[in-house]
């Protein structure tokens, strides 16, 4: 991607600075434009990398901050389903235990099996609600961490594309004011 763009604003570059030739000035004035345009064309590519390195680190601070959010929501539900888990265990614990108490021994028996299953299947619970919500942290800090790297990709990209152009553009300038002496 960094290679076509670069490759897009040399183009562009040589273009200009052939046109500049072409024109019909005197050396000096050409050689006094292609550097104005060389120096305008160098001051946008940075300003557009700074601004291009601010959209990505906005972007990388909003989506950490959605991802705590998110967090912050399984995190919060997990709890809000484990609670209810437990008091609709604990009534169903209640009840059996009521029943159990008015029959036989061999009832009592069962809902001790009964309450140890409930207990089981309530820890079972809330230890898938926690394992998710430590899953849904880990992608949105990977996914954070993606875009902190693109967006230190993106800016060392646009430093280089703007070094390149700006070595070409003088590489040009020069060869053009070496012409123009020799006529």
């Amino acid at each position: 991607m960094a290679n076509k763009f670069g490759m897009f604003l040399i183009g562009g570059v040589v273009g200009a600075v052939a046109a500049l030739l072409a024109a019909p000035r005197p050396g000096v004035e050409t050689r006094a434009m292609v550097a104005d345009k060389a120096n305008e064309f160098v001051g946008n590519a940075q300003q557009w990398g700074d601004s291009a390195a601010a959209g990505a680190q906005h972007i990388y601070q909003e989506a950490a901050t959605r991802g705590a959010e998110v967090v912050n929501n399984v995190a919060a539900r997990g709890q809000e389903i484990a609670s209810e888990a437990a008091a609709r265990g604990a009534d169903v614990a209640a009840s059996i235990q009521e029943a159990a108490s008015n029959i036989s021994p061999t009832i009592n028996e069962k809902g001790d099996e009964l309450r140890d299953k409930i207990e089981a299947a309530r820890q079972r619970i809330a230890d898938q609600v926690a394992k998710n919500a430590g899953e849904d942290a880990d992608a949105v800090s990977d996914a954070a961490e993606d875009v902190k790297e693109a967006a230190a990709d993106a800016g060392e990209a646009v430093k280089t594309a703007a070094h390149e152009a700006k070595e070409t553009a003088k590489d040009v300038a020069e060869k053009a004011a070496g012409k123009k002496d020799e006529k």
